[in-house]
């Protein structure tokens, strides 16, 4: 046992030398279309699904078991096209963030810069005489500040860049980070609920899986329990040394009972799938439409700014007392506008990625 101490971070080995690490000059670039695709073509464990050996027939010429291999392979098929959908989305999220995050490196920077000729200037007034109108201790707060978010920010893109690279399996000893060249835009109209949800419940692979199963003659059998055990263990015909004896037994004494058992559990998970998925693109589509008229407001509020240094600007040129201060400041506040503008539109990006993936159309675009 013991008495609370003052918990506070020891920082005196730290160099008051410290430099930011230098930019890349090299990059890989890729495009939002190249990151989906690699995305899908590695996504992990979907090419084993498409190949498992029970999708194939043995050599023989008994249909029933021909049939058996290729609802297999039908079944297994959307269960790779659902881990694809999910592959993509979540890559193209971390492309999008990694959009957000050079821009506002690029931001910062010339933040920085603008501060830096501030506070010069600030200094060299004090220094003959004049009185600290510019506040130089605040102003050097202020780049203080914006070092220390730029040595994070700055951090952030290299490991948004190492974390992409793995997810679409490109080069990991490559040492040039990924650079996304695609614009950073709000495009097309706002989507429509309900012609996003017609999209879903028809593409999405997770239910057409089901609907598979539930096609079938005996309501998947093997598979649905595969399904189930998925779901929630506690679901599945299981007994202790082979989770499938007790559907097996079931089928052999009473067939009809266990399918009909097996459909009922297929569709009451059909509709719960159905419903979570129109939730989702509900959502979605919501989310898409809001973070739109945020982007409109935001683009606003920036010209705004605009306006205002140009008549800020037209103070300096008529030497107004204070009119470089100000204009210094609104610039700033320009540059802080465009780092909220570009982190909304790099949502709305993201939104509407999420919205595909709802839809499950990202393995078919």
């Amino acid at each position: 046992l013991g008495a609370r101490t003052a918990i506070t971070p020891d920082v005196s080995t730290v160099s008051s030398s410290w430099q930011p690490a230098s930019r890349p000059t090299q990059y890989r670039l890729l495009t939002a279309d190249e990151c989906r695709l690699l995305a899908i073509r590695n996504a992990p464990f979907a090419d084993e699904l498409d190949h498992h050996p029970e999708n194939s027939a043995p050599q023989s010429h008994f249909h029933k078991k021909t049939a058996l291999a290729e609802e297999a392979r039908r079944v297994r098929g959307y269960a790779a096209d659902e881990l694809r959908n999910r592959a993509a989305g979540d890559a193209l999220e971390s492309f999008y963030k990694l959009m957000e995050v050079e821009g506002q490196v690029d931001l910062l920077q010339q933040s920085q810069a603008a501060l830096q000729t501030q506070l010069a200037t600030a200094e060299k007034a004090v220094k003959g005489g004049l009185s600290d109108r510019a506040d130089v201790n605040t102003l050097r707060r202020k780049l203080d500040q914006l070092e220390s978010q730029a040595a994070q920010v700055g951090s952030g893109a290299v490991a948004l860049s190492a974390g992409l690279a793995g997810q679409l399996g490109l080069d990991a000893t490559d040492p040039n980070p990924i650079w996304a060249t695609d614009p950073l835009v709000v495009t097309g109209a706002n989507p429509e609920a309900t012609q996003a949800i017609a999209t879903g419940l028809h593409y999405r692979s997770d239910l057409n899986l089901l609907r598979t199963l539930l096609a079938q003659k005996n309501a998947g059998g093997e598979l649905s329990n595969a399904v189930f055990l998925g779901v929630n263990p506690l679901l599945a015909n299981t007994e202790p040394g082979n989770p499938f004896t007790g559907l097996l037994t079931i089928f052999h004494h009473e067939p009809k009972a266990a399918t009909a058992k097996l459909q009922r559990q297929l569709r009451e998970l059909l509709a719960t799938r159905e419903r979570q998925a129109i939730a989702e693109i509900q959502a979605a589509v919501a989310t898409v439409r809001g973070l739109r008229g945020a982007v409109v407001a935001k683009a606003t509020e920036l010209q705004t700014v605009k306006a205002r240094i140009q008549e800020v600007d037209k103070s300096v040129q008529a030497g107004l007392a204070g009119a470089a201060s100000e204009l210094a400041a609104t610039r700033q506040d320009e540059l802080k506008v465009q780092g909220e503008l570009l982190a909304l539109v790099a949502q709305w990006q993201i939104a509407n990625t999420r919205l595909r993936q709802a839809m499950g159309t990202l393995i078919r675009e």
